[in-house]
């Protein structure tokens, strides 16, 4: 029971953070959508005379709204750590009942709820703007987000056993990001063994389910049983090295210290 009540204190957190700081949120969301319009704009005039690309436009703005979540995703973990120990809360939550990677995966599981809402808005948002007709299934990009999300939460865990040894790692997530970028590019049919690293098959999952029309059942069981191996095994990993981490710093005395 201590568990779900502590799921059920960190969605009123988020929820007060949220609306608390709401400003932030809305000014954020607006400066991604004209960097996309940008972006955007001038792929399109490149692509006037070149059918292929005028083509791949669709791909494009998933791909971009994908990186997007993915990138609030894996960094919200780390984000958390140095911001809980630079406000010298870490400690108090170190001294509830339940485990803290408990309450980070808690966090972890609502932001993926909350990025999904936002994904949505900004596919919305974007195919009004620019006419391209996709297949809305929010259903099954959902469920296939939820599913993917949480190999970038081991990511972000492993970034966040960084962040609390060495606290400041501003540096290393903006590294980080431009390598989500690669991720999100290269496709796993020129190269095979991209399909290993994280988000990669959820991505090509609801790459066919926006742009060709694919429904949860147009997927084959292997697919679906990849995705999950895939996210389990990037979350174990994750966890692992976050515990890793963790006991380096107890062991220091280092927990509050910032």
């Amino acid at each position: 029971m201590k568990y779900f009540n502590s799921f059920i204190a960190v969605c009123k957190k988020e929820w007060i953070e949220l609306k608390r700081y709401w400003f932030n949120t809305v000014v954020g969301l607006c400066m991604f959508l004209l960097m996309f319009m940008a972006l955007f704009s001038g792929a399109k005039s490149i692509g006037q005379n070149n059918f292929s690309l005028m083509d791949s436009l669709e791909g494009f703005l998933i791909g971009y709204a994908l990186w997007f979540l993915a990138m609030g995703a894996f960094a919200d973990t780390a984000h958390a750590i140095i911001d809980e120990s630079r406000k010298g809360t870490l400690e108090q939550l170190y001294m509830t009942d339940v485990p803290f990677t408990w309450l980070l995966i808690s966090k972890n599981m609502i932001s993926t709820i909350i990025y999904s809402i936002i994904f949505v808005v900004i596919i919305l948002i974007q195919t009004k703007v620019t006419g391209i007709t996709l297949n809305l299934d929010f259903i099954s990009v959902f469920i296939t987000l939820f599913i993917g999300l949480f190999s970038l939460y081991g990511i972000g865990l492993i970034l966040a056993g960084l962040g609390l040894i060495f606290k400041k790692i501003q540096n290393l997530l903006g590294v980080t990001q431009f390598i989500l970028v690669g991720i999100m590019i290269v496709s796993p049919t020129s190269l095979p063994f991209v399909r290993l690293l994280p988000f990669v098959e959820g991505r090509e999952m609801i790459m066919d389910i926006m742009r060709n029309g694919y429904s949860l059942w147009d997927f084959s069981i292997y697919n679906w049983l990849f995705l999950l191996a895939n996210s389990i095994f990037y979350l174990v990993v994750g966890i692992y090295g976050y515990k890793i981490a963790e006991m380096q710093v107890l062991k220091r005395g280092m927990l509050g210290q910032y």
